[in-house]
Parts: C-alpha cells; structure tokens; sequence
C-alpha cells in the first residue's frame, strides 16, 4: 500500500531522497542568505548607527554597498540554476508516470504497469471476442439482421459493424412493428440499406391509402345517412361526378371519362366540408 508522501519523498513506500531535500535545504538557505545580505545592505548604507546596532552580523554577513550588487546577481543567477536546473535534474532520475519512486519501487511500479496493460489488452481482446460471436449469432439467428449484416460485410470485408448500427438496426425493426415506416427508413438509409428503406416506405404509402379508403367509407355511409348528394369535378377533364349513398370507394378512385386519378385528399375535404 502507497505511504503518505511529499514531493521529496518516494510516492509508493515514502522513503525519503536525501539529495533531494539537501539540495531544495541549500537552494531555501541561499535565497533567504543573499536576500537578507541584498536588504540589510541596502539598510545600513549611509546611517552608520544602523550598521554599528546590526554589527553582532557581520561575521556571518558582510557590509558594504558592494555587495548589494553581489547578492542581487547571486539571487537571479543562482536560484534559476538551482531551481530550474539541479532540482529538476535530481527528481528526474526519480521520476514515473505517477509521480516520484525509488529506485526499487521504479521497478515495482513497471512491473504494476506491465500488468495492467496486460489485462487491458486481455479484457479489449475480450470484449472483441465477445462481440464478434454476437454478430455471428444475430446472422445465423435472426434472418432480417442476418441479411443486412451479411450485405454490409461485403461492402466491408474484414470488419464488424460497430455495435451503434445493431442497435440502430434493431432500433429501425422496432419502428417497423410500432408502425413508425418512415423512422424506420431513415435509419436504414444510414447505412445504405436502400432496399430496406424503399420496401419500409411502401409499407407506409400502403398505410396511408388504407387509412384513407377507411376514411372514404365512413364519409361515404355519412352522405348516405344525411341524404346528400356532393357534385365532384375531375381535376383533368372536368367531368362531374355525384358522390351519394350509392356511391362505391372504387368509383371514386379513378375518372371514367380521362382516367387520371382523382385526388383523394381534395375529394375528402369536400365530403367533409358538405357534412359540416
């Protein structure tokens, strides 16, 4: 289990680096050295009474306006060097990917990292296995999925379809059952199943006009219980027809006088605007 531990310490037993921490000792000692030579100098120039209370320093602290420079060039020399060159030089020979470790625990930590690529590797491999023997179960098990799939692996040969298109495919399926055709389509045109998609369309168009023919019998017994006869034009010739209680829904598909189609949603408007 991994020690509580600082940035000069080992992050996995918490061992100390002793170079380390000298060296961060010696960079604190020597800034705060020269910082204080820097500003008790910049104090006792030029007030001789300071500098005589400040004297019990001055074997350990020098002063002269001369070294007010010193310390200065000191303090932005010697503190980058330090900072930015020996400490980082010392952490990186003890440096991972998790932070910093001994050199004992440097091999410990590879060999943790070895094994857990491992297992990442084994679990992918997996995963992958696991998945391919779905898709091989959807095409010998399911005969709408089997085809597209099959259809989409010679257009890709050497590759699964992602799991997002099954579920996408089944998606569309579920569309078909609930009757939503052009959802359906759409999801199916995603993929480039273009027979699929036109078939669902059919099924929709097939939909429609039964939900119209349906409509026109319910007006037609409406006309015939109220007594009503609706005078209907033909769009292309002209030609009227009277839509009553004798009228039949296959009448009223076609002229008989041209042959082109009547518009059935025009037609039923008119049925419903004279049942108003």
């Amino acid at each position: 289990m991994a020690a509580n531990k600082g940035k000069s310490s080992c992050s996995k037993c918490g061992k100390p680096f002793v170079g380390l921490i000298i060296t961060k000792a010696f960079a604190a000692f020597f800034a705060i050295y020269f910082f204080a030579m820097f500003f008790f100098n910049l104090l006792v120039t030029g007030d001789d009474w300071l500098r005589e209370q400040l004297s019990f320093m001055e074997p350990i602290m020098p002063f002269s306006w001369e070294y007010i420079p010193l310390a200065f060039i000191a303090l932005i020399i010697g503190m980058p060097i330090i900072m930015a060159g020996i400490v980082p030089a010392i952490e990186k020979r003890h440096r991972t990917g998790n932070g910093l470790a001994c050199k004992e625990c440097q091999g410990i930590i590879a060999r943790e990292q070895a094994d857990a690529a491992e297992m990442a590797r084994a679990k992918q491999e997996a995963q992958a296995y696991a998945y391919q023997a779905k898709i091989e179960g959807l095409e010998k098990n399911d005969p709408w999925l089997g085809k597209l799939i099959r259809s989409w692996k010679q257009d890709n040969p050497n590759q699964l379809p992602e799991e997002s298109m099954i579920d996408e495919l089944i998606m569309a399926r579920n569309m078909e059952k609930a009757g939503n055709y052009e959802k359906a389509a759409v999801l199916l045109e995603k993929y480039r199943f273009w027979e699929e998609a036109g078939r669902m369309r059919r099924l929709d168009d097939q939909q429609v006009i039964k939900h119209i023919t349906v409509d026109m019998n319910t007006l037609i017994d409406q006309v015939g219980t109220k007594g009503l006869a609706i005078p209907y034009k033909c769009s292309s010739c002209g030609a009227s027809i009277t839509i009553d209680k004798d009228s039949k829904k296959e009448g009223l598909k076609f002229c008989s006088y041209c042959g082109t189609a009547y518009n059935i949603d025009d037609m039923t408007k008119i049925i419903q605007h004279a049942l108003e």
